[in-house]
Formats: structure tokens, sequence, C-alpha cells
């Protein structure tokens, strides 16, 4: 009787966790294939970020399966989940790659044939985990609770568009998963700021350190690795022209940086053009450059 008590309690746990990683599964695989159902109402940026969350949300799946004790009744069940589970982390990360290059490049070989591994191996864990529910047959599963989430990365329904070819071309026909590069100027501040107005243009007294505060945006999608070099010009209403330039080593897609320019050379009375420009060379001129003028309180 106590054994069949302590073998109870043990399938129950086992169950536990099995169910707990399946249902985690079933998440994401419901999340990956929707994006390929509607790969098209994606952006760039929203597709790689869900894609990542897919990849870290069962990072651990596998060591947790790998720290279990499975009852004897079930270990051939837990070989099953183990199979799927590792094939579907290996899977993920195979069509993650494939979908980022293939939105790079529609005609990178290494792409598509990184993607045609990741949609096969999604198939190969889903038969796996159809393994696990078939070794179930005999369980009883009314110790954890009800029945085993149902988990297909590649649903019966949507077969036909888990082709990396196919996806290649609909990648390449929705203009919002290219890369898109946009450096842009975003903010211009002066510190310390204008202390009122005259003429219309914003006063500032003379301090021992006039500095300007340019926000710089990566209004993109994709990281910029190479250097990015900023500019800043004053000009004074005599002509004299004044400049100085920084660089930013990596900004990622939809990230922004903050660069102080300290030390700006302004004299009381004179009134001054200060323009900040990108010089990166992107797919938005628009947004490049920013200016503004304002005039240095003549008193001091």
């Amino acid at each position: 009787m106590a054994r069949a008590a302590g073998d109870t309690e043990l399938t129950r746990g086992y169950l536990d966790l099995a169910f707990d990683v399946a249902k985690t599964e079933q998440e994401a695989a419901v999340a990956f294939s929707s994006m390929i159902e509607n790969i098209e109402d994606f952006d760039r940026a929203a597709m790689i970020k869900l894609l990542d969350r897919l990849e870290d949300d069962t990072e651990g799946l596998v060591d947790e399966l790998d720290a279990a004790d499975p009852p004897e009744s079930l270990r051939k069940g837990h070989l099953f989940l183990r199979i799927a589970t590792t094939t579907w982390r290996g899977a993920l990360s195979d069509s993650k790659l494939g979908l980022i290059a293939l939105t790079e490049d529609v005609f990178d070989e290494d792409g598509l044939a990184t993607l045609t591994r990741g949609l096969v191996d999604l198939r190969v864990g889903d038969s796996a985990y159809v393994g696990f529910l078939s070794s179930l047959t005999d369980v009883d599963t009314e110790l954890q609770g009800g029945d085993p989430p149902i988990v297909a990365f590649v649903p019966t329904d949507l077969e036909g568009l888990f082709d990396a070819q196919k996806l290649a071309r609909r990648l390449f026909l929705t203009e919002n998963l290219s890369p898109i590069q946009n450096i842009a100027v975003a903010d211009l501040r002066l510190e310390p700021a204008s202390v009122g107005e005259q003429e219309g243009l914003p006063v500032l007294a003379i301090t021992p350190n006039q500095t300007a505060e340019v926000t710089i945006s990566n209004r993109g999608n994709i990281p910029i690795p190479t250097a990015i070099s900023i500019q800043l010009s004053l000009i004074s209403n005599a002509g004299d022209l004044w400049e100085a330039r920084q660089e930013i080593s990596l900004l990622a897609g939809a990230e922004l940086t903050t660069l102080v320019f300290s030390n700006l050379p302004v004299e009381p009375g004179t009134i001054y053009e200060i323009i900040v420009t990108s010089l990166f060379d992107d797919d938005e001129d628009g947004d490049d450059r920013l200016s503004m003028l304002f005039i240095v309180n003549p008193e001091g």
C-alpha cells in the first residue's frame, strides 16, 4: 500500500512538471504559428522581439526535464518529451536566424537553408511530442488534474505555410520586414537653458560652461554597428564658425542616446545658430538635422 502511494506521488510530481513544460511549449507554439500565418502584419522589430521572447521562454525547459526523476511507467514518455523540447529549442533558433537573414536578403541561400532546417525540426519536435502523448495511454492523468496540453508548432491546418521558399517570398513582399537604417537627430537642448526671450529668440545667460545636449535616435529596425558621426556647428551673426564632432560606436534599433557638447564658445550680445547634423548615410534624410537660433545676454 505504501509503495503504491509512493508511486502515485512520484507520478503526480512528474506529471506536474511535464505538463508545465508542455504548457509553456503550447503557448510558444501558438504564438509562433500565429506569426507565420500573419507575417504580413508584423514589422521587423516586432518579429525579432517575438522570436527572442519565444527563445527565452523555452530556454530552460530541457534543463528542467534533465533534473526530473520520472517513474518507470513514464520513462519512455519522458524520453519523447525531452526529444521534443530539445528539438523545438534548436528549431526556434534556426527559424529565427533564417527569417532574419531572409528579410535582409531574400536570395540568401544559407538563410534559406537555416530556415528550412528550423521548419523541418519543428515538425520533428511535434512528432516526438505525439510519442509523449501516446505514452500516457495507461497513465492516470487525472492525478495532475486533466488532459495534457496539445502542442503543435506546425498545425495541420497551416501546414502549407511552413515552407521556407514560400515564406521567403512573403517576407520579400512585406515592406515592413525589410531592414531600415534611419539615424535621426531627435532633440537639441541647451544647458543651462534660456532665461527669457528677446525679439523672439531664447536668451542665454553667460555661464562658465554652456553645453548642448543632443538626442540621437535609431528610428530604423536594425542595429548600426559602424561609427555614427554627429557634427555640431555654431555660427555667429558675425560669420564665425565653430565645429565639434562626436561618434557613437553602436546604436540598436529603436534605441536613443544623448551626446553632450561642452564649452560652447559663446560671447555676450551675439546671436548664434546652432546646427546638429548626423553624417551617417541612411535611408531617410528628412530627420538628419536640427537647428535653433539664440542670443547670449549682452549684459552677461
